[in-house]
């Protein structure tokens, strides 16, 4: 395999890579700037941790039924549904910045979210062919993760000149562009799609993804949240300083997304998500030993690299393990296994900040590293993708 593997995409599968950057950029300006907003209104971890945890519930919540939700209306729809949710959820925390407006705004957006992204990714997926579906999936993410990378930098820059409900509120003008760019793409649901047996033999097949899935979302929720605050306590580093080290691990994250589909094509998806994520579990535990801002700071970047750089891996080798009926439910219940524990975390992760900066690292490095003992026993056999019946 080469790069002419990127090749030959379809014009709705272009308009799909491009929502994915401008996505991550307006996601990616709101995710950092998001805690020090609610920090400027003096709420401490904890109540920050409440913010972000009930958000994610209700995004959990919703993930029940999104994904057969979506196969019914049609992904397309779904996910115009989802950005309106989400649209309206930044508008409410924007313009009342209060404790009780900031949670529904909240409540909005996790619905949001559980109506786009399953829907998002069976519409994807839905534009390539099996052998070049990881292709396309990391193309997607690469681009995306550039565009989130110029979030950061804007996220970082801008509360120079702008107050951080002002930086916030840009996410008001790219939402829309959003929704534009999914509103001119053609559905790919066909008739025969639209239903789904949701058996016992389906859910054990989803259940082998969402339990490591499960252990990830915990771990991440306890940590990932406020490594923007904890950078700025521990070392006393800048707003602008934090961005352009997040946005730097972004760019180089997007590049090497670009190559990893060759590596997976050699090694295996499965050796390859194991390899790159168990090495993250030990670089995570190093971060609140690092003694300077610098050390932590390329810690914290290689092990960013290695765990996100292979979500695409993940998400195209899970597609490949169901039929297209199943694929948003599929998608959407693997996800709620992680939104659900990544809420409890955040919640966690909240009060364990409060009390100590070092735990919550090491908390988070036991779980990622238990994730991949458990995708590790589940699939280490596995090579080939769904094969439907020839009855």
């Amino acid at each position: 395999m080469s790069l002419q593997n990127y090749r030959g995409f379809s014009r709705d599968a272009w308009l799909l890579v491009a929502y994915s950057f401008v996505s991550w950029l307006g996601d990616n300006i709101a995710w950092f700037i998001f805690p020090f907003y609610l920090k400027s209104l003096s709420y401490d971890y904890t109540g920050i941790g409440m913010v972000f945890s009930l958000s994610t519930l209700a995004q959990a919540s919703v993930l029940l039924f999104s994904g057969p939700l979506g196969a019914r209306i049609g992904y397309k729809r779904a996910v115009l549904m989802g950005i309106s949710f989400m649209f309206f959820g930044r508008l409410v925390q924007v313009l009342y910045p209060a404790l009780i407006p900031l949670v529904l705004g909240g409540v909005l957006l996790g619905v949001g979210m559980a109506f786009e992204g399953p829907s998002f990714m069976a519409l994807l997926s839905g534009e390539v062919t099996d052998v070049k579906r990881h292709y396309l999936f990391s193309l997607s993410s690469a681009v995306g993760t550039i565009g989130s990378a110029i979030g950061l930098v804007l996220a970082g820059f801008l509360p120079r000149y702008l107050t951080y409900r002002e930086v916030f509120s840009l996410v008001l003008f790219i939402i829309p562009v959003r929704f534009v760019l999914v509103a001119v793409v053609k559905s790919v649901l066909a008739h025969s799609e639209k239903s789904l047996n949701l058996n016992r033999e389906l859910l054990f097949r989803i259940g082998r993804f969402a339990l490591p899935s499960a252990l990830i979302g915990l771990g991440a929720g306890v940590t990932i949240p406020y490594v923007g605050l904890w950078f700025n306590q521990r070392f006393g580093t800048s707003l602008e300083s934090i961005g352009w080290l997040f946005a730097l691990q972004q760019f180089i994250m997007g590049l090497g997304t670009f190559l990893l589909p060759m590596i997976a094509d050699r090694l295996g998806s499965v050796k390859t998500i194991v390899s790159f994520n168990g090495s993250a579990s030990v670089l995570i535990a190093a971060m609140p030993l690092s003694p300077t801002f610098y050390i932590a700071a390329a810690v914290y970047t290689v092990r960013t690299i290695l765990m996100n750089i292979v979500s695409p891996i993940w998400n195209s080798f899970m597609m490949s393990l169901f039929k297209k009926e199943e694929r948003s439910t599929a998608m959407a219940l693997n996800n709620l296994s992680w939104t659900a524990t990544f809420g409890a975390g955040q919640y966690l992760g909240g009060i364990l900040f409060d009390v100590s900066l070092t735990w919550p690292f090491m908390i988070t490095a036991l779980l990622y590293a238990l994730s991949m003992v458990f995708f590790w026993g589940f699939f280490r056999g596995e090579t080939k993708g769904y094969k439907p019946s020839r009855a």
